[in-house]
């Protein structure tokens, strides 16, 4: 292994402490350019010198995140400590044929494993696939972008694996080490890494939770980079927790109480469909494992001056489930017309399994812009059937529902606990925004009434896919699709009693 001299800034010294004062659980919150990448390569490192053909784990919460961000990112850290792709390690491949020593477990398939001259691998896992990393004895786990990953997958797939034992290896400081890095987690998915801040104070000798911004690194970071970050975030909000590390506000009062982890799920998506972890690849509706086929596409809009968004769902009638499977945004200067064409292009391949489109928005759509002799529902048919669909409107030309009726059907069926209502699943990796949208939509009291916050929508510092555009999308597709079932049940119907 080549040697070089890295200077490391306080939080990067502070990480390197932790290892060798013993501590196994670390957690690293911190802001984009505040040096995680190089903490995770030095980590890395000593796990390949500490324990030769051994096998660790990175994980991820999709191939997609790793292939884009972590391994990215990893093999930056790797090289300022003098490890070398294709030198000192191969990606993607077994080395033994380049003099490469094997680990003690050889994998079956190598497209998504690092392994190292001295036979040490490290296997990339996503917790996208619920199998992926089940079957691995690994001797200790990595993982970036912590506040992604789900809790009980994290746990059954990777931490459930870091168990393997030499006798070599006793005293390695990275043995069974679990190490985490993350900016400030922003949705209920990522609950559990800001809860190991509360672990360390409990338990000072066995974890270690660290947390600083980018101006900790700023030694390494291009003069006049914060400022240009500042410009650049959508949002005082964004730049707050992306760069300097400042946890958003909690909204103590939702208007989706009964919206919980049940309504989640991930869609699993295999490796080598992407071309390996190293491989360029135009990413469509073809890589969706969750979308049925035969079934049609449904596309809920909210138009808006500053953004417009859409999601798309299916119901899937025959166990009669509501599937979110991905969300769309176009922000100023992007127009209506850019987010359709963003749509057709991604789901063009579907058409030859069901060229069907059913279209839902509120009443808003059936208004005429200025200067323009068709409305914004119809332009967007327009586009669509000019790409070879079949759309049918299911939204009616009818005021809109009240909030209160909105929050009693919605709240029913997000639950799952009726038989006749629809279940309610959302796509946690495809509808991220989605989901920060709901769990920060909070209630406004009026009198005896009350009504969705939407004062997010007219913030300068709440980044306007965070807001309640999204959260509008989704309540139009249920509202639409199954307000019917309000009056079916109406001798039957259940109070809401969480909100809190």
């Amino acid at each position: 292994m080549n040697k070089r001299t890295v200077q490391l800034n306080l939080l990067q010294m502070a990480a390197v402490q932790a290892l060798k004062n013993g501590r196994k659980y670390i957690n690293i919150e911190a802001g984009r350019g505040a040096g995680k990448s190089t903490i995770l390569g030095w980590y890395v490192k000593e796990a390949v010198k500490q324990m030769p053909r051994a096998t660790g784990v990175l994980v991820g919460a999709t191939f997609t995140q790793i292939k884009s961000r972590t391994f990215p990112s990893t093999k930056e850290g790797l090289e300022l400590f003098g490890l070398y792709q294709n030198v000192d390690y191969v990606v993607g491949k077994c080395g033994f044929s380049l003099g490469f020593e094997m680990p003690f477990q050889a994998p079956d398939n190598w497209s998504n494993v690092i392994h190292f001259v001295n036979g040490h691998i490290l296997v990339m896992v996503s917790l996208d696939d619920p199998n992926s990393g089940r079957g691995l004895n690994s001797y200790y786990v990595i993982g970036d972008e912590a506040a992604l990953l789900k809790a009980d997958r994290l746990f059954d797939n990777v931490q459930s694996t870091n168990r393997a034992k030499k006798a070599e290896f006793e005293k390695a400081s990275m043995l069974y080490a679990e190490i985490f890095t993350s900016t400030v987690a922003l949705t209920h998915t990522g609950r559990w890494f800001t809860e190991m801040e509360a672990m360390a104070k409990k338990q000072p000798s066995k974890y270690t939770f660290i947390k600083a911004n980018a101006k900790i690194n700023k030694m390494n970071l291009r003069p006049g980079w914060f400022e240009e970050m500042r410009e650049k975030a959508d949002s005082e909000l964004k730049f707050n927790a992306e760069i300097l590390n400042i946890r958003p506000p909690a909204v103590p009062d939702g208007f989706y109480a009964s919206f919980s982890s049940k309504n989640l799920y991930n869609a699993r998506y295999d490796i080598d469909a992407f071309g390996g972890v190293t491989a360029d690849v135009q990413i469509d509706c073809r890589h969706d494992q969750d979308i049925t086929k035969g079934v049609p596409l449904d596309i809920s809009l909210d138009f808006g001056g500053r953004i417009n968004v859409a999601l798309i769902s299916q119901y899937l009638r025959s166990i009669n489930t509501v599937q979110f499977l991905n969300e769309f945004t176009a922000k100023n200067p992007s127009i209506l017309s850019d987010l359709i064409k963003e749509i057709i292009d991604y789901y063009d391949p579907y058409k030859q399994h069901c060229n069907i489109i059913h279209l839902y928005h509120d009443r808003s759509g059936f208004k005429r812009e200025s200067n323009s002799k068709t409305s914004l529902a119809q332009d967007v048919e327009a586009l669509l059937r000019k790409a070879g669909w079949l759309v049918v409107n299911k939204t009616p030309n009818t005021n809109n529902p009240s909030h209160i009726l909105k929050f009693r059907l919605i709240n029913r069926m997000l639950t799952g606990d009726e038989l006749r209502m629809p279940m309610v699943l959302i796509n946690e990796n495809k509808c991220a925004n989605l989901i920060i949208s709901m769990e920060n939509a909070g209630l406004k009291h009026k009198d005896d009434a009350f009504e969705k916050d939407k004062s997010s929508e007219k913030s300068t510092t709440i980044p306007q896919e965070h807001a309640t555009h999204l959260s509008d999308a989704f309540d139009y597709r249920l509202w639409w699709g199954f307000a019917y079932l309000l009056d079916h049940y109406a001798s039957n119907s259940v109070v809401i009693t969480n909100i809190h």
